[in-house]
């Protein structure tokens, strides 16, 4: 009886073992599938918020990313490595102001100017907060399949 104990903690040992060497690739693999799945999001709200990004850029400006160890996914503004630019035209810079809006340059002042614009800030099209809404379900459910695999698994399933 005791033997049948110790054979079985064996297995279980051995399956855990096995399982902890494997966890890296498999949570960098969650997190990959995540920054798609994100991504794909992001995509869909700036093509749903009506921004006219017929060319692309914004979209293209858009870039998953995952952890150095695999330990995060995000979308975020190409870098000026990623081909994003720098300065005030950077895409970061340009994401922020689709984002949250940004404030109009007022008149000059020349005499007798009387401007078309009468606002003092342009909305921002929250593409990201759409994604944001969008994307925890998902997110939730490709978790939920993660820690399936992970107890089928450890039951020895494979």
């Amino acid at each position: 009886m005791q033997e049948l104990e110790k054979l079985g903690m064996e297995a279980f040992d051995r399956d855990l073992s096995e399982l902890l060497k494997e966890f890296p690739e498999m949570r960098r693999r969650l997190h990959k599938e995540l920054a798609e799945l994100a991504k794909k999001e992001v995509d869909a709200a700036i093509s749903s918020s009506g921004l006219n990004d017929s060319r692309g850029n914004v979209r293209r400006w858009q870039v998953a990313h995952v952890g150095s160890g695999g330990g995060y996914a995000a979308v975020r503004a190409a870098s000026e490595k990623e081909g994003g630019g720098t300065g005030p035209d950077s895409a970061g810079a340009v994401t922020n102001y689709l984002e949250g809006g940004h404030n109009i340059r007022p008149p000059s002042g020349a005499a007798g100017y009387r401007p078309r614009i009468r606002v003092v800030y342009v909305n921002g099209f929250h593409f990201y907060q759409t994604a944001r809404s969008s994307f925890e379900a998902k997110a939730v459910r490709l978790a939920e399949r993660f820690a399936d695999k992970l107890a089928q698994r450890l039951e020895g399933g494979g």
